[in-house]
């Protein structure tokens, strides 16, 4: 009945909502483009499939996800298997060339639509011998299509917020409920959220806690970033470097007099500050907001937002493209992470790989490295304007204690690396005869 009810009930008129909203909703408006031709690309895809081979298919959210999964991804196609790897929003189709030419992958792409019919489509192309979920993202119709054909499921970096309508809701858990049981395995995020995805699915024969497999990720991608290119000016005067990542408008209202205070009292403070959306009109707005220290484009390498108020070189660089952040977290001494105060906290294990301490808002109980690093010291949570400055102004003070923490944060995360193999290895135990 659930499966009936959202395939031809939910889903339609769901998709009906969306054709009509979606000239008014940019994100949506990409994602919905970013499927045309899929089918096409599909039957391209069909062609490459070898059927001597195991097929691991993943289906992840966005773009952060992705790179979450990119190392056991990558590990299953050095293994002798083929990949395919679909992507809900057009963000994470932005990194699919990620994958262009790795060991067999044979199509990267955005996911049609579960409907019936088009999941029939993909199953004769792909003929999967596993799919694995990541995080929350369990698509109903691909779940009970896989458990049909009983095709191996697996959930990795699990996770369930605390106050999840998944548990507390008994419309939630009736709904959700099936969906994980069908799990041949789950790997939990944290232990926390073992805790509540057993509250979920008690008695689950293969729940675990995994860890989070994009610490590898992280790692790899401090490890092998290319310098930044940042003004000479702007390193050769600089004393503490705050590093701001992944920067929501809900964040800035917070961040910004912050901001204005600490580039006012610590003189050679600077910053740089990569908006999570670098729009023209965002950008743009960090221009007004920081001009009295002036601000500087990372890629145009001509001064913005007017001259600062003492003549000197601006104190500000403004990311104006995407992909940058590791790079410029090797750059930096103290990072702060947005999202945490709108749908939950961003990449935090990247700054922390690069040795920085980090600060984000209140909502981080999606990130499982956010908690142990706060756990640990290392990271600090700040509930508003007020706190983010009692926080922060004493560490840019203290280039000690932040150089402290910052080795403390890397040494964590370098020992939760072990999350990408677990995962592979429970992929490899749901398929015997690969």
């Amino acid at each position: 009945m659930m499966r009936f009810l959202y395939g031809w009930v939910l889903l339609p008129a769901a998709y009906a909502l969306a054709l009509v909203i979606a000239p008014l909703h940019r994100k949506l408006r990409r994602s919905l483009l970013a499927r045309r031709g899929v089918w096409a690309r599909l039957e391209a895809a069909r062609a490459e499939r070898d059927p001597a081979r195991p097929l691991v298919w993943f289906h992840v959210a966005s773009a952060g996800e992705l790179l979450q999964a990119e190392p056991v991804i990558r590990r299953c196609g050095a293994a002798g298997a083929q990949v395919a790897v679909t992507v809900t929003s057009a963000s994470g189709m932005d990194w699919a060339d990620r994958f262009s030419g790795m060991d067999g992958n044979i199509w990267t792409d955005a996911m049609p639509l579960d409907f019936p019919w088009a999941l029939g489509r993909i199953w004769a192309a792909l003929r999967p011998s596993a799919l694995v979920n990541l995080q929350a993202e369990l698509w109903p119709g691909v779940v009970y299509e896989a458990a049909a054909r009983g095709t191996p499921q697996l959930l990795i970096a699990a996770r369930i917020g605390a106050g999840s309508s998944r548990i507390r809701s008994a419309w939630g858990r009736a709904f959700y409920r099936p969906l994980y049981r069908a799990m041949t395995a789950i790997l939990a995020l944290s232990e926390e959220d073992r805790e509540r995805i057993s509250r979920l699915v008690p008695g689950h024969p293969a729940l675990e806690t995994g860890g989070d497999p994009g610490i590898e990720t992280a790692l790899a991608r401090v490890r092998e970033a290319v310098p930044a290119e940042l003004p000479p000016d702007f390193t050769a005067r600089a004393g503490t470097i705050l590093v701001v990542g992944s920067s929501w408008p809900a964040d800035e209202a917070h961040l910004l007099p912050v901001l204005r205070e600490a580039l006012e009292r610590i003189g050679a403070l600077r910053c740089i500050v990569a908006p999570h959306e670098p729009t023209e009109a965002h950008l743009t707005a960090l221009e007004t907001a920081l001009g009295p220290w002036g601000t500087v484009r990372l890629s145009a390498g001509a001064q913005t937002g007017g001259e600062p108020r003492s003549g000197a070189p601006p104190r500000v660089v403004l990311v104006d493209s995407v992909g940058r952040l590791a790079s410029l977290y090797s750059a930096g001494h103290l990072a702060y992470v947005g999202g945490g105060f709108s749908t939950g906290v961003h990449n935090v294990a990247e700054p922390a790989a690069a040795g920085l301490p980090v600060l984000f808002g209140p909502r981080n109980g999606n990130s499982a490295v956010a908690q142990e690093l706060l756990a640990e010291g290392a990271a600090f949570a700040v509930e508003d304007a007020g706190s983010l400055g009692l926080t922060l102004l004493p560490l840019l003070a203290d280039a000690a204690r932040t150089a402290e923490l910052g080795a403390r944060a890397q040494a964590l995360v370098t020992e939760m690396g072990g999350a990408a193999e677990l995962a592979y290895r429970r992929i490899r135990a749901a398929l015997p005869t690969w």
